[in-house]
Formats: structure tokens, sequence, C-alpha cells
């Protein structure tokens, strides 16, 4: 896999974005580089997030050494994957999770969260404790399904609304407002009536709440049945 233009380009962004995050000024990055016993500076630092074709130095980040490489995930503490624009994911113990199931590293942070809140070393933990138990529910369920599929179609809808709802459009209704009020009054004598694309967006989510709901009822009872023969009291 080549190190071409855009994950130069990707490279840059991803140093300049790491920077601002901790709120450092390249002199600040310079000067705790150096506490770390690598010397870049300052003027290195700018140089390899210049992002502009046409700048003389705009190549610099292409020709950084692995030293600096190295250096820069160590103290951003992100994998070099991610700095090469080779994954999207920070963490380099996160990379194969993402890659796998595309998810981000917020996603998996929490998910290990569950797997460790379900986890006790000491004694074993009965099923209402374990996180992993409801997730592991949750997501094989037929309600996950449909939650899903109604979020996806509210979501759809919603972008048509958006569309329908720019200067084009916009500036079409305002010059037939006479044809579109006659229009809607020859649909109001036949027994329709016009639906804008938001509230169909509102109706599929209320759908997905709907499902969800119904599951949480159901989520109690179920459990108990499933897992009274292990429950020790």
């Amino acid at each position: 896999m080549l190190y071409d233009e855009s994950r130069m380009t990707l490279t840059k962004e991803r140093l300049e974005d790491l920077r601002k995050e901790k709120k450092l000024s390249f002199e600040q990055l310079s000067k705790q580089l150096a506490e770390r016993g690598v010397s870049i500076s300052h003027t290195n630092l700018k140089n390899y997030e210049i992002n502009d074709p046409l700048h003389p130095l705009y190549g610099r980040t292409r020709s950084m050494s692995i030293e600096y490489l190295v250096a820069f995930a160590d103290f951003y503490d992100v994998s070099v994957e991610y700095l090469l624009g080779l994954s999207d994911s920070r963490k380099r113990e996160y990379h194969d999770i993402s890659e796998q199931l595309g998810l981000c590293d917020g996603a998996i942070k929490e998910l290990i969260q569950c797997k460790e809140n379900s986890s006790n070393e000491q004694e074993p933990q009965m099923y209402f404790t374990k996180d992993t138990a409801v997730l592991n529910d949750f997501l094989t369920s037929m309600e996950f399904e449909i939650v899903m599929e109604k979020i996806k179609q509210s979501m759809f809808t919603y972008y048509m609304y958006r569309l329908s709802q720019d200067s084009i459009s916009a500036q079409i209704r305002k010059e037939h407002t006479e044809q579109m009020a006659e229009a809607q009054k020859v649909l109001d004598a036949c027994g329709y009536c016009s639906v804008e694309y938001d509230l169909i967006s509102q109706v599929y989510m209320e759908r997905a709440i709907g499902a969800l709901n119904a599951y949480l009822r159901k989520l109690p009872g179920r459990f108990y049945e499933e897992n009274k023969e292990k429950v020790a009291w």
C-alpha cells in the first residue's frame, strides 16, 4: 500500500488535529518533545503540517524520519498506522476491531468497558450485573434489526426533507404559490393530505422507539426465566 498524496495529506491533517487537541503551539510541542529526548525544531514541526501543494516545503512530511514518526505516535498516544493514514483507529489495539466491524475508537472503548463491567475475577457475577449479557441479547434480537432499519429510514426521509428545503426548491415554491394552493385544494377535496418528509421521518423514529420499548418491557421477565436456575440465593 503506497504512501500516496492523499495519505500524506491525511498525515498532515492528523498531526495538526492532534497538536490542536492538546492546545500546543509549535514552540511548546518542540519543547515537550525535547523533554522526551527527541529534538525537532518548531520550524520543522510547522513544515510537517504544511498542506498547500504549491508551498516549496510541502513534501517535508514524506521525508520524515522513522524516529520522528515514532516520537509523534508515542507523544500523542496513537498508532503509527493512524498517523500514516493506514487506519482510522487511533489505538493500535483497536485497529483489527475497527477494520473488521467499522467501529470508531469511542464505540470500541464503550464495548470494552461493557466487558470490564461484566468481569469479576473474585466471584461469578449474576446475569443482571453483566453489561455484556444485555448487549449480546439486544444485538442478536429481532427488535435490534427493526430499530436500526427504522432509524435509517428516518434519517433518509429527513435528508429528503432538508434537500427539498434548499434555495432552488424554496424559490420554485415561492414562484408557484397559487398553483400549489390550488393543487392542495384538489387533494383536500379527494380526502388526501400532503405530508412533509420531516413528519414521515418522525413517524419512522417513533416506530423505532416503539420497537425498543417493546423489547425493554419484556427483558427483565424473560432474563429472569432464562437464568433463574443459575442464580444462587
